[in-house]
């Protein structure tokens, strides 16, 4: 069986010819020619392939087949925008169900395959590094049909960049009419006869793959200091219909008491919300207050400001209810087909178009509005991913660009420019759905929403934003009645292990033990920000040791089922799992130690001449670690 990695291209052209050309194997520069058209493969990853059209035509889309052998994987991380690539972990269910993706604006997925070894190391990658696109993404082998045919030995995926509905763009493309993208291509070979190279994690290689595509793309991350303080919203543990001003200034007094910063006034700030019966017609997109539930925003937003928190606003810009006043209005800019009929989306609203250029000011002029007129302090732009899939046709408004995506972005970095003119430190919270390194740099944090009562799900998506951006903002973690101090300090860490801790529990009903838990974990937090600033590391390919390297120590997680850990430098071992006992390998020599229990009181302490130590700690608790004869620390 031929174990190299093959490539086949099917280059479209806006004529409607269409060629096909390899497959090639990679690892060797090629230069071929086919049916008019030039194609150039670089020796290395990524592989730079540039396709040059015929004279006077222009490439509309661009298909990348991939073939490599097949192996017996552990998990696929198939391409996603990290919302729901944990349901197809499981390779046969990818197999069945993992067969086709679309990365359309409701749902910008990360261009990439990831098959792991047994070890969970990364055996196979393969994806684009390319600008944003609508991509259509496919598995061809192996073959599904009556049975799973797997006698071949290969597994193959289809990229294709350009769809039929939305083409790439003319404008995007060279002089000569020629398209340049790279091939990111991962594979693990061995050292020598039956020993595998030392891998790495998916979510290292995912990493990776960001880093290329920004630096081939993109542009760095900003960074926004307050973004990275913990937040609280009034989304989960209410319906829309409870919202009103005095939940929000209990909740903050409360958060406030136990280092939260950050407050999102969140969906129903305005009337009736998405949790609200179907049958109720809603007038979103007036974004105006309801006076019964707000008498005066801006003071709530003055009065959460002097209390010394800060106030975001959720908004999402383009929808707007068959209720809004300003239906009519808007209603030649919604996205239609032909017709001009506007299509409204399951959520019983309709969409603005981000092709138009006019819709695009629409919007803006809504974020910038909250900004300017009430005083907020930042924004959680939400509800990109209900935006119907259909290319909008409508004959009562122009379209400057050929994309949704590139209207989005377009949106994203006007909103982002002009709300910063008013107030350079405005947080902006964006969702995962239109993530990626090339959506990240317009927004503070990147949410991996929704997982209500779902840590582990939480985990995994925030562990997914978290290899592209450091600013990953957990979903809103909230507490059931029966959870001890012991549940909530795991789930606080098991949130910190990955991103920003957000919140949407009501605060003011925690009993005072479980208060102290969360006032000492993000004392610990904001005592070692320059740590989370970063992206985590992980000492394991299954992400169950991962770690923060603040400047004078780590923050090192352990999360089930992991109960060990090595450390060569003043650490804080924190148990986010329910284990009793921990044991650390002390490199660094002789150590000073401490125990803690889940609410940051003291436990045991001793000295450890270096090396292996097993010690009790609680759930939740916590192992601090010093240089024998150095100043005590406090966590």
């Amino acid at each position: 069986m031929d174990d190299s990695v093959q490539l086949r291209l099917r280059v479209e052209l806006y004529s409607g010819e269409t060629a096909v050309i390899g497959p090639l194997s990679l690892g060797a520069e090629a230069r071929v020619a086919e049916a008019g058209m030039s194609v150039f493969v670089g020796p290395t990853s990524p592989h730079r392939i540039t396709v040059t059209p015929p004279p006077g035509e222009v490439i509309a889309a661009i298909e990348y087949a991939v073939r490599a052998p097949m192996g017996n994987f552990e998990e696929v991380i198939g391409p996603d925008s990290g919302r729901w690539f944990m349901n197809l972990q499981h390779v046969t269910a990818f197999w069945k169900y993992g067969r086709e993706a679309r990365s359309r604006i409701d749902d910008v997925k990360v261009p990439l395959y990831l098959f792991t070894g047994r070890d969970r190391a990364v055996e196979l990658a393969a994806g684009i590094v390319g600008p944003l696109a609508e991509t259509d993404l496919r598995l061809l082998e192996p073959v599904s049909n009556r049975a799973l045919n797997v006698h071949t030995g290969g597994v193959e995926v289809a990229i294709r960049r350009g769809t039929a509905d939305y083409p790439l763009d003319p404008l995007k493309a060279a002089v000569d009419g020629s398209v340049t993208e790279h091939l990111y291509l991962l594979t693990r070979g061995r050292r020598e006869a039956g020993q595998r190279e030392a891998g790495q994690s998916w979510a290292s290689v995912l990493r990776d793959f960001s880093d290329h595509t920004r630096r081939l793309h993109g542009r760095p991350d900003q960074v926004t200091p307050g973004a990275l303080e913990p937040f609280w919203c009034s989304w989960t543990d209410w319906s829309s219909d409870d919202l009103d001003e005095d939940l929000v200034l209990r909740n903050v007094r409360a958060g406030l008491d136990m280092g939260i910063r950050n407050f999102i006034i969140d969906d129903g700030w305005f009337g009736p919300g998405l949790d609200s019966p179907y049958g109720t017609p809603l007038n979103i997109g007036d974004w105006t207050p309801d006076r019964a539930r707000f008498p005066d925003l801006p003071a709530l937003v003055r009065d959460i400001g002097a209390l010394g928190g800060r106030a975001l606003i959720w908004c999402a810009p383009h929808a707007v209810g068959p209720a809004a006043a300003c239906f009519a209005e808007r209603r030649p800019l919604l996205i239609a087909p032909a017709s001009g009929e506007p299509v409204r989306s399951e959520t019983q609203f309709y969409s603005l178009c981000f092709m138009s250029p006019e819709a695009r000011e629409v919007m803006a002029g809504i974020c910038v509005r909250l900004a300017q007129a009430y005083g907020f302090h930042g924004a959680k732009y939400d509800l990109f991913n209900w935006v119907p899939d259909l290319r909008c046709r409508s004959p009562f408004h122009e379209h400057d660009v050929p994309s949704m995506i590139a209207g989005l972005e377009l949106l994203l970095a006007e909103t982002d420019r002009r709300t910063r003119e008013i107030a350079p430190d405005y947080i902006v919270e964006l969702k995962q759905n239109y993530g990626t390194a090339l959506l990240t740099p317009y927004g503070s944090c990147m949410r991996a929403g929704d997982a209500p009562f779902d840590p582990r799900s939480n985990f995994l998506r925030t562990l997914h934003v978290q290899a592209y951006t450091p600013f990953a903002l957990n979903d809103y973690q909230t507490f059931a009645p029966g959870d001890t101090p012991e549940d909530i300090a795991v789930a606080v860490l098991t949130m910190l292990a990955v991103g920003i801790p957000a919140y949407g529990a009501d605060l003011v009903r925690l009993p005072e033990p479980s208060r102290q838990v969360l006032r000492h974990h993000h004392a610990l937090y904001a005592e070692n920000v320059s740590g989370f600033r970063h992206h985590r590391t992980s000492d394991d390919n299954a992400h169950c040791v991962l770690r923060a390297q603040a400047a004078e120590r780590d923050l090192v997680f352990l999360l089930t089922p992991a109960t060990a850990c090595r450390i060569d430098r003043p650490s804080v071992v924190l148990n986010a799992g329910y284990a009793t006992r921990l044991t650390v390998d002390a490199a660094a020599g002789p150590m000073r130690f401490r125990t803690f229990d889940p609410a940051g009181a003291p436990v045991g302490r001793g000295e450890h001449p270096g090396g292996p130590l097993t010690l009790a700690v609680p759930p939740g608790g916590s192992i601090v670690l010093t240089g024998r004869g150095g100043a005590e620390e406090s966590e």
